[in-house]
């Protein structure tokens, strides 16, 4: 069985502190998959933290008015700290967004949350041309080989997901029902796979990863915020564990400070290293996310 870890949103504001916080006591057991978000628009260090609390009720025209973009390579610490701890293998980086907004005048489908707000890739529009500057440019600047990517809010219309194929990166998530997918041989096989799955196991998730023609996924994967009770993560642990399967803990490293909501000592990072003990007993490979959707040649 495989183990990953996927941490969305590292951007401009993140530092090199937080990020040491959260991971330098696992990253030499398991090296976690940092998603980029390349020009965040708007001054996220604020805003996370206040969409996080004020949910529907965030003031959602401040929120907008706020748009100036602040590009990952100009906090030159971060970007140092990133270069010295992916050459000693401590971390692996992957795409996420480039503004983490979404100000389409039309969206695919009616949705009308807050999440949809930052769902880059829920849209309309042929974004191929944009993801592939951005990912080259992070390529050059990090001096690292970027295959992997991770929706913002875990949300893909159909024009995103082929942008991102198209762009030549893997996908970890998206939120694509698996019918929807290619229909070409591999696409067939893999849909044909995921059925009988289904069809034999009703109620667990297809725990692996599906090579297509030109990328490879991962349909699910396994979240832990604020909400998350350690009896969920391990009840879904153990229902991937029982396939020798692919399991990927996605999470958000500005979060692990939080409170979880149902005990206010205990803290979303205790969530974490409660977790990590408990599959300790078990042999695992840990990897990266980029390992684990690595298409085999």
């Amino acid at each position: 069985m495989r183990f990953a870890i996927r941490d969305d949103d590292t951007n401009y504001f993140t530092t090199p502190e937080q990020l040491t916080r959260c991971y330098q006591d696992i990253w030499q057991v398991v090296p976690p998959t940092l998603f980029l978000i390349s020009k965040v628009k708007g001054n996220w260090s604020q805003w996370v933290h206040t969409i996080y609390q004020e949910k529907h009720q965030t003031d959602w025209k401040a929120w907008e008015a706020d748009n100036t973009i602040y590009p990952i390579e100009e906090n030159n610490a971060l970007i140092n700290f990133l270069r010295e701890n992916l050459q000693k293998g401590f971390l692996d980086i992957g795409f996420h967004a480039i503004h983490h907004r979404n100000e389409d005048a039309t969206l695919p489908t009616e949705r009308n949350n807050n999440y949809v707000r930052g769902a880059e890739f829920f849209t309309n529009r042929d974004r191929t041309q944009d993801i592939i500057k951005e990912v080259e440019w992070l390529n050059q600047l990090l001096n690292y080989k970027i295959t992997v990517f991770s929706p913002p809010q875990n949300l893909l219309s159909l024009e995103g997901y082929h942008a991102v194929i198209q762009a030549g990166l893997n996908i970890c998530g998206g939120g694509i029902a698996f019918y929807k997918k290619g229909k070409n041989l591999q696409g067939l096989k893999n849909l044909y796979k995921q059925l009988l799955f289904k069809i034999l196991h009703p109620k667990d998730n297809y725990p692996y990863v599906l090579a297509y023609r030109k990328h490879t996924e991962i349909p699910y994967h396994y979240p832990l915020q604020p909400t998350t009770q350690l009896e969920h993560l391990i009840n879904g642990f153990e229902n991937v564990r029982k396939y020798n399967g692919d399991f990927i803990l996605s999470t958000h490293y500005v979060e692990f400070d939080y409170p979880t909501t149902y005990n206010s000592k205990l803290t979303m990072k205790d969530v974490l290293l409660e977790f990590l003990n408990y599959i300790s007993k078990y042999n695992l490979k840990y990897c990266s996310v980029s390992e684990m959707l690595r298409k085999k040649q």
